[in-house]
C-alpha cells in the first residue's frame, strides 16, 4: 500500500523556521517540484487536446468523455478547444505523487450543413460546451521526461452519493413514475409546433409562474465558470441542488416542507430540494410546470431529465434541458447538470460516457416543460 503525505495544492512544503538555510533549501526544492509538476500538467494538456482530434488515439479513447468526431456525428464542427486543469491536492506517495485536478474539457461549436441549434428559445449558429472530471494523476520520476516526471495513471474520480437529510416527501403523494424511452428513431420533432408552444408564454413565462429562459440563463452561468453559487447551500451531489436552484431563479417559490433550502445548516434542506429521486416526485406532483416526458429525445428547452443508472427503483441524478441541437429532422437535447460539472452538452455524450462506464441498464424518466 502506498504512503501517502497530504501536501496543498499549490506544492509549497512547509518549511522550519529554527533552520534558515534549510529552510531555504526545502523552499528552492519544493519551487523545482512546483515548476516540475506544472510541466507535467502542461504536456498532460497538450497531450489531451491533441489526442481529441485523434480519435483513434489510446488516450482519446480511455481519458477524454467526447472527441472531434462525436461532435459531427452531432451535427456540430468544432473550431476550436482548450483542456485546462486545476490542481485540488498533491500527495506524496512512495514512487511519485497523486495528482488531484479538475480536468476541463471546452469546445467552441459551430452547426455543420443541416443542423439547427437553438438555446435559450433562440436560434443560433454556434454554441460552446465543457466537461468536467477530477482525476488522479499519478506521476513519478522520469530522466527522460522534459520535466523530470511521468504520467504513470489517470482515473477519473466518481462523484460521491447524495446527502442524506432530515426532511422527507410527503408519504401521501403518488410516486409513480414515467419511464422515458431512449429510443431515438421513434421520436418526433416538429420545429413549427414547438415554435406555436413558445410563442404561447410572455418572455418563456408559463402559466405555473416559471420563466424558462431564465432558469436556463441560471444553470448556463454557473455550470460555464464551473462554480456554485454562494447564495445556496453545497453538498458532495450537487446535481439535484442545482436543478432546484435553477427552477427557483425562474420564479418559482420553495415550498415551506417540501421544497426548500438551508444555507445555515445545509442538512436540513428538504428532499424535494436536494435528492433527485424526491425532486422528481416534487416536480411531477406539486408543481404545474411539467407533464410527463414519453421519449428523452423530445425534451424541450426547460425541461427536466432524470436518470436511475441500475434501474433499482431510485433515481440517481437529474439535469436541465438549456436547448437543443436538431440534425436530419431529430432533435438532440442540451443539457447542464452538476456533479459533476457540463455545460451545454447533448444527450448523446452524455449517454455515451454512461455507456462508456458501464451503465448498460439505465432507465430514464423526463418532466417536460409546459409552456402554456
Amino acid at each position: 500500500m502506498k504512503n501517502k503525505m497530504l501536501l496543498s495544492a499549490a506544492l509549497i512544503l512547509s518549511v522550519s523556521m529554527a533552520f534558515p538555510q534549510a529552510a531555504v533549501a526545502s523552499q528552492n526544492q519544493s519551487e523545482a517540484l512546483d515548476t516540475d509538476l506544472r510541466q507535467v500538467l502542461s504536456e498532460y494538456s497538450t497531450s489531451l487536446r491533441e489526442s481529441y482530434y485523434a480519435p483513434e488515439n489510446s488516450r482519446s479513447l480511455s481519458t477524454l468523455p467526447f472527441n472531434a468526431n462525436d461532435q459531427l456525428n452531432d451535427g456540430l464542427v468544432t473550431t476550436d478547444t482548450n483542456i485546462n486543469t486545476k490542481v485540488r491536492t498533491v500527495e506524496k506517495t512512495e514512487d511519485g505523487y497523486d495528482l488531484h485536478v479538475d480536468v476541463t474539457l471546452s469546445t467552441e461549436l459551430e452547426a455543420d450543413s443541416g443542423t439547427e441549434i437553438y438555446l435559450a428559445g433562440k436560434r443560433t449558429d454556434s454554441m460552446q460546451n465543457s466537461w468536467t472530471d477530477e482525476h488522479v494523476l499519478h506521476v513519478v520520476p522520469d530522466s527522460g521526461s522534459s520535466s523530470g516526471y511521468t504520467i504513470t495513471a489517470d482515473e477519473v474520480v466518481e462523484p460521491d452519493e447524495e446527502t442524506s437529510s432530515f426532511t422527507a416527501m410527503d408519504s401521501s403523494i403518488s410516486n409513480e413514475r414515467t419511464p422515458a424511452s431512449l429510443d431515438r428513431e421513434q421520436s418526433s420533432f416538429n420545429l413549427e409546433e414547438r415554435k406555436l408552444m413558445e410563442s404561447r408564454a410572455d418572455f418563456g413565462e408559463n402559466s405555473d409562474g416559471l420563466n424558462y429562459i431564465k432558469a436556463t440563463n441560471y444553470a448556463d452561468k454557473w455550470t460555464k465558470n464551473n462554480e456554485m453559487n454562494p447564495a445556496y447551500p453545497v453538498f458532495s451531489q450537487n446535481c439535484a441542488n442545482f436543478v432546484s436552484q435553477a427552477i427557483h431563479e425562474g420564479g418559482k417559490h420553495t415550498h415551506p416542507r417540501l421544497w426548500f433550502y438551508s444555507t445555515s445548516v445545509p442538512s436540513l434542506t428538504a428532499r424535494g430540494w436536494m435528492n433527485a429521486d424526491s425532486n422528481y416526485t416534487y416536480m411531477k406532483h406539486y408543481t404545474n410546470s411539467f407533464t410527463s416526458l414519453t421519449n428523452v429525445w423530445e425534451a424541450w428547452q426547460g425541461s427536466l431529465l432524470y436518470v436511475d443508472w441500475s434501474s433499482n427503483g431510485s433515481i440517481d441524478h437529474t439535469m436541465i434541458v438549456v436547448g437543443v441541437v436538431v440534425k436530419d429532422g431529430k432533435a438532440n437535447p442540451v443539457i447542464d447538470q452538476k456533479s459533476n460539472n457540463r455545460y451545454q452538452i447533448t444527450l448523446t455524450q452524455s449517454l455515451k460516457y454512461a455507456h462508456d462506464n458501464g451503465h448498460n441498464n439505465m432507465t430514464w424518466y423526463g418532466l417536460q416543460y409546459r409552456y402554456d
